[in-house]
């Protein structure tokens, strides 16, 4: 158990700089919810499937709105750079839409995220010299290791500034390593005993999408009120519109005086 614990927290060290830069590289949306709770709302950065009971997935302006922005029907994949929790129910922000989605609406997509949760254990730290990769200044990027197809090929790589946060030995042999950014691309996995081998034998084909569910602690985000927002804003103008008429009528008794004949 021991061993277990310590092992833990070694991959932990392994992975601190990654998200370390990963950090250091998140978007923030131009949205009115986000700004108003950008401290209770947390980084998401993964790709969903639309699945709606309807036959498609509503976005919304912000959470608990009443108005909906946008559909995307059942099947699309769109991705989701946050998510928060808001009167009990998870809802995820996406750039594409401008707009927040009921998480029960959608299915993740197996990611490197999906990969790293399997194999978390198996991770190391690197210690080659990237020599493939140094000869040929170019490599091919991988969803992650084992995956069916490769995403695109590095060309011209300056690789005094290529550094591999972590890796993996597949069953094959092959060493794997692990890139947070790189041109501007994030979480990414290239093979380092064969960078440039787009034919390589898939051994993690994707699952099926699946029910996402938070592995991190969300600050529930309550209704103002027990009101929806639009509800809420409404409701403080109108008590601000009579606030300002009771006002007015209270100074004109105050300091109307009618003349005298």
């Amino acid at each position: 158990m021991i061993k277990r614990v310590f092992a833990f927290f070694a991959v932990c060290l392994l992975l601190a700089p990654a998200l370390a830069a990963q950090a250091d590289l998140i978007y923030e949306p131009e949205n009115d919810f986000y700004e108003q709770h950008s401290s209770e709302i947390l980084y998401l950065g993964r790709s969903f499937m639309a699945n709606g009971a309807d036959g498609f997935a509503q976005v919304r302006k912000e959470p608990g709105a009443s108005s909906v922005i946008a559909e995307l029907q059942n099947g699309e994949a769109t991705y989701f750079q946050y998510s928060c929790l808001y009167d009990g129910d998870f809802w995820g922000y996406t750039s594409a839409y401008s707009g927040w989605v009921m998480m029960d609406q959608l299915l993740v997509l197996y990611d490197y995220i999906s990969f790293e949760e399997e194999h978390l254990a198996k991770f190391y730290s690197y210690g080659g010299d990237y020599g493939e990769i140094r000869k040929e200044a170019a490599a091919i990027a991988w969803p992650w290791p084992g995956a069916e197809a490769p995403l695109w090929t590095f060309e011209d790589l300056d690789v005094e500034n290529f550094w591999v946060s972590h890796a993996y030995t597949d069953d094959y042999g092959r060493e794997w390593g692990f890139v947070t950014y790189l041109y501007g691309y994030r979480s990414i996995w290239i093979c380092l005993s064969d960078p440039l081998n787009r034919g390589l034998a898939a051994q993690s084909p994707a699952p099926e999408p699946e029910q996402w569910v938070s592995d991190t602690e969300h600050t529930e985000i309550a209704v103002a009120g027990g009101l929806s927002p639009e509800v809420a804003i409404l409701a403080i103008i109108i008590v601000m519109v009579l606030a300002l008429a009771v006002g007015t009528v209270v100074l004109i008794k105050v300091l109307w005086k009618p003349a005298k004949n």
